[in-house]
């Protein structure tokens, strides 16, 4: 099976292109489900048909789905979410409708994760697009297992201890009631199945990320730091697509000045993405909505290549010896030394690059190390770890 999401920019075009890619992979006999976890759906727009929840065959070899959070909510959280409504109506007094309380931040980006496993375990599809949400809600996405799994092997067991000894007096004495094993068992549950979505989604014979962009200045810095990002998580991106591109007959007269501006960006983007493949996509002279424009779109950008290879498996992360000391390496490049902040409490390693954090599990032969100092030259961010 492989994988393939497509994330970037709101207005960039990324809906097209995976629904393109879908369309395209379907008509070369692939098995295709291609679906969207973008809270405000386009998917069905760019097939002109209707979606909704379920997996809808829209052509032959192809399902396309949009993801309903509210309906993903039910099935992973069932008893917690109950649990939490009961604790809020009897706090609020009626006053709060709990169900819109409950409306975390994020919890949407995460349900959407699991109708992806959920595909992925069906085992009907050879290959699986996703349309990611914009950016900063796909880097959301991307960071919920690894921290939902550091909760579970640090915060729930104490609180499961804790209730088991004290929440029948807790209860008794307020009126907070005593949370029921089956609450536990299914945050459990939750949390090993984005553990096992995770396995899958960095491993690079399956999984592919893709960032899709325009060439203007503000979307291409952009994409830098998404791809930064997204490589400081350890997934794979093997592909960026260039979109709307102005043909040259179109930069005459009035918009002459657009013609090198462009001519830069693309410059730069080709030089910016390591191993990656660089598709191109010119602006289409209509809509690209319904099948016909779908397909004229996909054999534009693979009349030569097959979209479901894989591009580029390149790591950004490895270890290596010096001496006595061991040292993580991490390729980031785009970012800058003020921005980096790097410490460790037991096994958990932090890496902050500005307003984001990544919080990780060190493998057994670092986690025993203290970290002794980091540096950030060309690039690339060295951590130091060293026995005490």
């Amino acid at each position: 099976m492989r994988i393939i999401i497509y994330t970037g920019k709101g207005g960039v075009g990324k809906t097209s292109i995976a629904a393109a890619t879908a369309l395209f992979l379907g008509n070369k006999g692939k098995k295709v489900l291609v679906m969207s976890t973008d809270q405000a759906h386009s998917l069905s727009d760019s097939f002109d048909v209707t979606l909704d929840s379920s997996p809808r065959e829209i052509s032959e070899n192809l399902w396309a789905l949009e993801i309903d959070p509210v309906v993903e909510s039910a099935k992973a959280w069932g008893q917690l979410r109950d649990y939490l409504k009961q604790i809020i109506r009897q706090k609020a007094n009626g006053g709060l409708e709990a169900d819109e309380v409950l409306l975390f931040p994020g919890l949407d980006e995460l349900f959407s994760l699991l109708k992806i496993l959920e595909a992925i375990e069906s085992g009907k599809y050879d290959v699986i697009v996703v349309d990611c949400a914009p950016t900063g809600e796909t880097l959301s996405l991307l960071r919920y297992p690894e921290r939902l799994s550091v909760l579970a092997d640090k915060l729930l067991p104490s609180v499961r201890n804790f209730t088991s000894a004290f929440g029948g007096i807790i209860s008794r004495k307020t009126t907070v009631p005593k949370p029921r094993d089956e609450v536990f068992a299914e945050f459990d549950n939750l949390v090993k199945r984005l553990s096992r979505l995770r396995e899958i989604l960095v491993d690079r014979n399956i999984c592919s990320m893709r960032i899709v962009m325009t060439p203007e200045r503000i979307v291409y810095e952009e994409a830098r730091k998404n791809y930064t990002w997204i490589r400081a998580f350890d997934y794979a991106v093997d592909a960026v697509y260039l979109n709307k591109i102005y043909p040259q007959e179109a930069l005459k007269g009035y918009f002459e000045g657009w013609s090198k501006l462009q001519e830069d960006i693309i410059r730069r983007i080709r030089d910016s993405f390591g191993e990656c493949k660089i598709f191109t996509l010119t602006l289409q002279k209509e809509e690209v909505r319904g099948m016909s424009m779908l397909a004229t779109v996909g054999n534009q950008l693979y009349s030569s290549e097959d979209p479901a290879q894989i591009f580029s498996r390149d790591h950004a992360f490895h270890m290596e010896d010096e001496g006595a000391s061991r040292y993580l390496i991490l390729d980031l490049p785009y970012v800058e030394e003020k921005d980096i902040s790097v410490s460790k409490e037991g096994e958990i390693l932090y890496l902050t690059i500005k307003n984001e954090m990544r919080c990780f599990s060190l493998p057994d032969e670092i986690s025993r190390r203290e970290l002794s100092g980091w540096s950030y030259v060309d690039g690339k961010l060295k951590i130091i770890f060293d026995y005490e």
